[in-house]
């Protein structure tokens, strides 16, 4: 990788309309506005890796079908150094724990339907 700040960003629920695992082969359509945001990020000199667990080859398969390849540097399944991750079952640390397990009792990712459980105060 080049000397450019890395930005990683998900394929699963970012990049992608993912509303729920449907086998390895199915690939949802590309999230509207996806390509904009990766052009916004190339535009601002970030260097984008897609992270995911998926095989790599065929997530460029379905980047280059999307018209998405010119904005991407790479596609791994490992977590490379970068300057942020963009993921949709990510939560931010504070610095605060019981914060952190609050918010992740409360956690759903932004695709999710289920309904939200009450917060309850950290014991």
């Amino acid at each position: 990788m080049s000397k450019q700040r890395v930005v990683c960003v998900d394929l699963d629920g970012v990049l992608n309309l993912y509303d729920g695992w449907k086998g390895a082969e199915y690939f949802h359509p590309p999230r509207p506005g996806a390509l904009e945001f990766l052009k916004a990020l190339r535009e601002q000199n970030y260097e984008i890796v897609v992270f995911t667990v998926r095989w790599a080859p065929h997530v460029w398969d379905w980047i280059r079908e999307h018209g998405l390849e010119p904005y991407v540097d790479e596609v791994t399944d490992k977590k490379p150094p970068a300057w942020a991750y963009i993921d949709d079952r990510a939560i931010c640390f504070t610095g605060d724990f019981q914060e952190t397990v609050q918010r992740l009792r409360a956690f759903r990712p932004h695709w999710d339907g289920a309904p939200r459980e009450q917060e309850t105060p950290a014991s």
